[in-house]
């Protein structure tokens, strides 16, 4: 739990709401108490609550941050997707090489906000990434995206149907949304704050998505907080 004074949310982002869908400070600093709750029963594995998610950092953490492993396959089946095995081949031997060039030139270990805004733009390789990895067979936008995240958990934001309709970003600009905004110091120490209780190997960026994640989770599945 939190003890102490929470330093006020800053509502302040770059971007305008057009790319940035919803303001992310202004979303924690209303669902303090929620994420709070939410966090503990999502890592915490508490009676009747057993996330799988909660293992995604430590299955992503065992790969090579330039090679596609099965350990990645382990962390975005924490997700609940999953790869058919061709496409597995695919990444791990028919075309490993070339998936490993692309990885070699997106930035491994650094937060999302310490990168120029280009390193997420389309013409980047992470993006040129994501659209090789989604056009395999039976693969698609989402799943690429948690790939990519099992391989750049500080830097890639994970995006699926429960974050976008809470988020609502502009179509095709989810990461340089939330690069937008994350480069404020004073927005990232606030969600922070509310995020403090989650455990300390989960990153701030992942502490976001498991917060939104839940949020609608819980106001899908009828559950109470």
């Amino acid at each position: 739990m939190i003890h102490g004074a929470r330093p006020k949310v800053c509502r302040r982002f770059v971007g305008g709401v057009g790319v940035s869908g919803i303001d992310l400070g202004s979303w924690f600093e209303s669902h303090a108490s929620s994420v709070r709750t939410n966090l503990d029963r999502y890592f915490g594995a508490t009676e009747g609550y057993r996330f799988t998610g909660r293992h995604f950092e430590h299955y992503a953490a065992m790969g090579h941050p330039s090679r596609f492993e099965p350990s990645d396959l382990l962390a975005i089946e924490s997700l609940s997707v999953s790869l058919p095995t061709e496409v597995s081949a695919q990444l791990f031997i028919e075309q490993s090489d070339f998936f490993s060039e692309l990885l070699e030139e997106i930035p491994a270990n650094v937060d999302i906000w310490n990168v120029p805004r280009w390193v997420l733009d389309d013409d980047h390789p992470a993006a040129e990434l994501h659209r090789r990895l989604k056009s395999l067979d039976d693969v698609g936008a989402v799943k690429a995206g948690k790939l990519l995240a099992a391989k750049r958990p500080r830097l890639i934001p994970i995006y699926d149907d429960f974050v976008s309709s809470e988020l609502k970003p502009a179509h095709g600009k989810f990461w340089v949304s939330m690069h937008d905004q994350l480069t404020d110091p004073a927005l990232r120490a606030g969600i922070a704050s509310v995020c403090s209780n989650a455990p300390d190997h989960v990153s701030l960026l992942r502490r976001i998505d498991v917060a939104i994640w839940m949020h609608v989770w819980v106001r899908r599945s009828g559950s109470t907080t």
